[in-house]
């Protein structure tokens, strides 16, 4: 949704951190797979291939040296991806933790920003609803 905000190495890195964060709970879930490739379409990166992922911490510290609203955009947009599937577990909360720590976001931001995604997904789904009611 935001990410045309961000430069080419933040979508890039974006990316990584993103599919990493699918992997986190061991599994990759179709839900995630679409946003994931939704991602990559608003990133104008369809055919990016993925180099860092066994490098995530590096990925991040260079993520950390953005800009405050990059930083945001960046959470906000993981939120989307980790509630694909309605939930986010314990390993996902454990690695966002780490993460807005790593980006300098406080917590009461990240929670609001957390609340923000799931009360966007629930007005969706919602939208879903109406259109398709018989």
């Amino acid at each position: 949704m935001y990410l045309s905000e961000l430069n080419v190495g933040e979508k890039k890195n974006f990316l990584e951190l993103a599919k990493f964060s699918m992997g986190v709970n061991g599994e990759h879930k179709a839900e995630e797979q679409d946003i994931y490739y939704s991602f990559q379409q608003e990133c104008g990166l369809v055919d990016y291939q993925l180099l860092k992922q066994d490098k995530i911490e590096s990925v991040i510290k260079v993520l950390a040296r953005s800009s405050a609203k990059a930083k945001r955009i960046i959470l906000l947009e993981l939120f989307g991806i980790l509630l694909a599937d309605g939930e986010i577990c314990s390993e996902e909360a454990d690695f966002i933790q780490q993460l807005t720590s790593s980006l300098e976001i406080d917590e009461f931001e990240a929670k609001r920003i957390q609340r923000w995604v799931i009360a966007m997904n629930d007005m969706v789904s919602e939208g879903f609803s109406l259109i398709n009611k018989e």
